[in-house]
Parts: structure tokens; C-alpha cells; sequence
């Protein structure tokens, strides 16, 4: 069966061959072996489940979170000649019941459905009478309650094994500790279950991480930085995303917004814009992005701290999937960890469940405030061990100085207590400063011995130090809502007890250096510029035809093949990367007339 798994990688996907974890993650599902997948995005887990499912006799059933995760897929496997559908409500009932009557007729190979779908009697009589070989389970962090993207829809998955205790079971993610892990088996019933990890390793993003000072202004200049480049940004709230949207259009940008407060046309708008456009940038909340498969996205932005390290990583894991270089950026200031614990707070979820989030949260913080290896920190954190320092983020770049602030925190934490402990951060900067506010002065705080007494030090700095006091302990919220500040037991260790308190200031500021231009792979190569753009210029034109985003018709790197193996013929246009045989039959006289035309000029 493994020589039919190679045939069907190479005629139908075009690839030679696969990746270590991708084939023992097919051998065991082409063994009828219940599995569990984990690889980073990007990692190719997809072809884990496509693969078997075109050497199965009967019908795989792939179970997606998002609608335009289903139709992204589909789309992509119908170009490549594969016979694969999906049900949700989006269709039209006519085209529903057809596509109904085809899987039951077998002429569908996979068919893709949402966990809410699996809840309709019709869905589940079609399982019930369908000839079903095999179950993926895609995203498969969304059934445990631990996962950073639970759905209780998810949770309900463990039915399809009663409803087909014989089929066997593949689950999918990207993150997922050791606990999401356990509770994903176990959720699902899968039994002697073979368990695949692939490296969270993604080498060819740099990470780069900043404190707040003015959040928009810092991510006009790293956008500077990186001109017609493709991107995401993510921000916190609605509001953020629009006022960061305009903001940037107004500077020029060809930029769009992604949340649940818009419409359904609008969203669309925005994902198909993002689908088939180049030099776009897309300002979301984190409700954009799953099963967005464009591969030259340069950069992904956080304009405020990740709720958890699982959700920044699946975030940041959108950028270079093409393998060339890109960044992951984030500014990060007390006002997220606010905004993140309010919501926690605030939310129905158990009191063990805020517990855990909370740690996360603290994880997070913790991730934002090194000063050693970020790959190394983060690779660790889901239990992998990288034995060296990357060199390819922020901290690895920077060299860092301990500065003594002891005389500082003091200042602050002794105006915190001498003002009842009532206030926020930039109403204590104020009083140190010596701000004639009238707040202040209403309040007879300007007669207090700490008034004026922090002059000398600017409030950027004042903030850095009141976040390091924060995030060590020695202040805590009293009220989240309104931001007041109290001190903290181990406060009294730099008040009474003499204890030094220091903070790290990097030596000197970073830009990203990766503005990219050709890519490493290309400066290596023999390629024609004129040609490539031609043979992107044919791409383009084939995909509005075809009504799908370019890269779904070759990506980058199959074009960037083509121009430096210069086929003529359809047998020489089989031997590119990422072309099949259905591809080949479709484009290559469309791609092969390119090439030979500008060889004779």
C-alpha cells in the first residue's frame, strides 16, 4: 500500500517524496491504525489524510472547524483531479442533495463536514450508509477542553466512533501539550492509538518582540521596514482592527479588515482578497487565519500580547509557509494582560479552567520578557528540547545590559501605598513626574513627599519599570476594570528588606534585516526575472478564470522551478516540483508556450 501512497504523492500532488513523519503517519492509517498527528503549520499535515484517503477503496470524511476551511481544501484537491465535496449550510439545497446522492453513489473521495453538521439525522444516516473507509479529524486542539480553541461542538466528536467503532481515525493539530494531547485521545475513544510528533521548529521565522511605547506608531515603522509585502495583523478588539484598518489605508496600504462585527459579504471580501491578491495585509481578530493556506504570507503582527503561547504559535505559524524567510512581530504592554485577564474573569468558563489560563498567561509574559533564545523557550514549552541558541530572533540578535532600578521601584511602589492604593499606573507616573493635573491637585497629591520626585526619568521608562514590577510580583491588580494597582507581599522585599531590583535594556535597536527580495533559494539559481514574472503574470490570469487563488494553481516555488528547469515538452513539465498529472494535462501548455517563447527571444 506504501508504493500506491507514492504514486498518488507524486501523479496527483506532484511532490517526489514525503516527510518522515508523513509517511509513518500514512503507513499507520494505510494499516487501519487509529493516529494522532502533530505537526507545525506548514509541517504538510494535510497530505497525511489526503494521501490514504485517494488509496482507500471507500470514502474519507474529513471534519473541519470553518467553512472556509472546507471550501479552501476542496478547491485545492478538485485542481489537483481529486473527486472532493463538502455538506454545510452554506449550499444551495439543490447542490446539497446532489452532492448527498454522489457520496452515496461513491463518486466522492472526500468529504468534508463540520462538527455541528455530524448533529443533523440526514448527515448521520449518509455515515450510517456510505461505504466510509476512513475519519480525519482536522484542528483536532478544538475538542479538548484545555486547548486554547475549545468548541463544545467538538466535543461531541467521540460519538462517530460508536456510530463507526470499525473506521479508523486520524486527529490533526498544530499545538498541542502533552495534556490537549491526552484529552484529544481520549475525547475521540481512539484505541492503541500510534502517536506521530513532527519538530515545532518553523527556522525560518524570526521572532521579534517589544515592549508597547506607542503600539501604532511602532507597526507603521515596521511596515516601513517591510514595503509590498504580504501580511497579517492581529489586534486585540474590533474597534483596534477597524481604527488600525483605516490607519493604514490611509498611509497607503492596501490593507483590509477581518472580525465577527462585520458581515458575512465583507469577511468574505476580506478572505478572498487576501486568497488571490499579492501585496496585502490583513488586520484581524484571532478569528481570521485557520486553513488559510496562502504560502508567501513575510510577516504576522500581534499588536498586543497572545492570550497563550499555543494561540501565538499557531498564529505566527501563518507566516512562511513557503519556506523563505519571514517574521513574527509583536508589541506587547500592561494594558493586554489587562484586557486578557478582564476577559477571563469575566467569562463563564470553571473556576480549574481560569486556573490554567491564567498560567498560560503567565507562560506568555514570561516569553515576552526573555532575554535569552526565544526559539529555545518556545520549543521547550511543548516539550521539545532545541540545544543551541537560534541566532534567528530578537534576543539571539541583541546583546543585553543590567540596569540597577531599585531607587526607581522604590519611588514607585512608596507613591503606590502613599495614594491608598487606588490608582492605575498613569496616574502614579503623573504624581512622580510632578504633572500639575487637576485631578492630581484636587486630591492634595501634589502635597505628597513623593510628588516631583521622579522628574528626571521619562514616563517611556517609568512604564518599562512598572510592567517589569508587574510581571515579577511586586504590584498586582487590585481591580481589573479599573486598573488600580496594589502592592504585593514580596514588595516589602524592595521597600524594607533591601533587596535590588534590576531590568534588562537591549544595546541596540533591531529592525528585521529581512525585507525579502529574491530568496535564498532563488540567489542560487539561474532564473530569469522577465520569465518568472511572466509565468506569475499567466498564473494570475488562469486563477480569476478558475476563480481560486493563484497559489492553488502553483505556488512560488513551483514557478521559481519552472523558470530554472525551462521544460518544453509536458513529459520535462511532469518533472516540476508540485506539478501532477492533472495539473500537467490542465496548465501546461499554457505555461510551456511562456517558456518556449522566451527562450527564442
Amino acid at each position: 500500500m506504501l508504493e500506491k501512497a507514492y504514486q498518488v504523492l507524486q501523479n496527483v500532488f506532484g511532490y517526489e517524496d514525503f516527510r518522515l513523519e508523513q509517511k509513518n503517519a500514512i503507513q499507520a492509517a494505510l494499516n487501519k491504525e487509529d493516529a494522532f498527528v502533530l505537526m507545525p503549520t506548514g509541517g504538510g499535515k494535510s497530505l497525511c489524510y489526503q494521501v490514504p484517503a485517494l488509496c482507500f477503496d471507500g470514502l474519507t470524511v474529513v471534519i473541519s472547524p470553518l467553512i472556509s476551511l472546507m471550501k479552501n481544501q476542496v478547491d485545492a484537491l478538485k485542481i489537483n483531479g481529486v473527486a472532493a465535496e463538502f455538506l454545510n449550510s452554506t449550499l444551495d439545497m439543490d447542490i446539497w442533495n446532489e452532492i448527498y446522492q454522489d457520496v452515496i453513489s461513491g463518486d466522492v473521495k472526500l468529504l468534508y463536514l463540520s462538527p455541528e453538521g455530524l448533529a443533523s439525522t440526514k448527515i448521520r444516516n449518509l455515515l450510517k450508509n456510505a461505504n466510509i473507509s476512513f475519519i480525519a479529524v482536522d484542528e483536532a486542539h478544538c475538542v479538548s477542553q484545555w486547548g486554547h480553541e475549545f468548541r463544545s461542538d467538538y466535543k461531541n466528536l467521540g460519538s462517530l466512533r460508536e456510530l463507526l467503532p470499525h473506521v479508523p481515525m486520524m486527529a490533526l493539530t498544530a499545538t498541542a501539550d502533552q495534556k490537549v494531547r491526552d484529552d484529544i485521545i481520549a475525547n475521540l475513544h481512539l484505541k492503541e492509538v500510534r502517536e506521530f510528533v513532527s519538530s515545532f521548529d518553523r527556522a525560518n521565522i524570526r521572532y521579534e518582540i517589544r515592549p508597547k511605547d506607542n503600539g501604532t506608531k511602532q507597526l507603521l515603522e515596521f511596515l516601513k521596514e517591510h514595503e509590498g509585502e504580504t501580511g497579517i495583523i492581529y489586534c486585540g478588539t474590533r474597534k483596534k482592527v477597524d481604527q488600525i484598518t483605516e490607519k493604514l489605508r490611509d498611509q497607503g496600504l492596501n490593507a483590509y479588515a477581518y472580525h465577527a462585527g462585520l458581515s458575512d459579504v465583507e469577511r468574505s471580501l476580506s478572505q478572498e482578497k487576501f486568497e488571490k491578491e499579492e501585496d496585502i495585509i490583513i488586520v484581524a481578530t484571532i478569528a481570521f487565519g485557520m486553513g488559510i493556506d496562502k504560502p508567501n504570507v513575510r510577516f504576522v503582527a500581534h499588536l498586543g500580547l497572545s492570550k497563550n503561547i499555543e494561540s501565538y504559535y499557531q498564529e505566527t505559524g501563518r507566516a512562511g509557509r513557503d519556506g523563505e524567510p519571514a517574521v513574527a512581530w509583536m508589541v506587547y504592554g500592561l494594558d493586554d494582560l489587562v484586557r486578557n485577564k478582564n476577559f477571563l474573569n469575566n467569562s463563564d468558563a470553571s473556576g480549574v479552567y481560569k486556573e490554567l489560563a491564567t498560567t498560560k498567561i503567565d507562560s506568555m509574559l514570561s516569553f515576552c520578557e526573555l532575554t535569552t533564545c526565544r526559539r529555545k523557550y518556545l520549543l521547550s514549552y511543548f516539550g521539545e528540547e532545541y540545544p543551541r541558541d537560534c541566532g534567528n530572533c530578537d534576543c539571539c540578535l541583541n546583546e543585553f545590559e543590567s540596569h540597577d532600578a531599585t531607587l526607581e521601584a522604590k519611588k514607585f511602589l512608596s507613591a503606590v501605598f502613599r495614594t491608598g492604593q487606588n490608582f492605575g499606573a498613569k496616574y502614579i507616573i503623573d504624581i512622580l513626574r510632578g504633572a500639575k493635573e487637576e485631578k492630581i491637585l484636587n486630591r492634595s497629591h501634589h502635597e505628597l513627599s513623593v510628588y516631583g520626585i521622579g522628574r528626571e526619568t521619562p514616563a517611556k521608562e517609568w512604564n518599562y519599570i512598572v510592567r517589569n514590577l508587574v510581571f515579577r510580583e511586586y504590584l498586582f491588580y487590585k481591580n481589573l476594570e479599573y486598573r488600580t494597582l496594589a502592592l504585593a507581599p514580596k514588595a516589602l522585599e524592595i521597600l524594607k528588606e533591601g533587596k535590588t531590583f534590576s531590568v534588562n535594556r537591549p544595546l541596540k535597536k533591531l529592525g528585521t534585516g529581512l525585507k525579502t527580495g529574491l530568496s535564498k533559494k532563488r540567489e542560487k539559481l539561474e532564473i530569469s526575472d522577465v520569465l518568472l514574472e511572466k509565468l506569475k503574470a499567466r498564473r494570475s490570469a488562469l486563477a480569476k478564470k478558475l476563480r481560486v487563488p493563484p497559489y492553488q494553481v502553483f505556488s512560488n516555488r513551483t514557478l521559481e522551478d519552472m523558470a530554472e528547469r525551462l521544460p518544453r515538452t509536458q513529459e520535462e513539465f511532469l518533472e516540476v516540483h508540485g506539478v501532477g498529472q492533472k495539473k500537467c494535462q490542465k496548465f501546461a501548455d499554457d505555461f510551456l508556450s511562456i517558456i518556449i517563447e522566451d527562450k527564442q527571444s
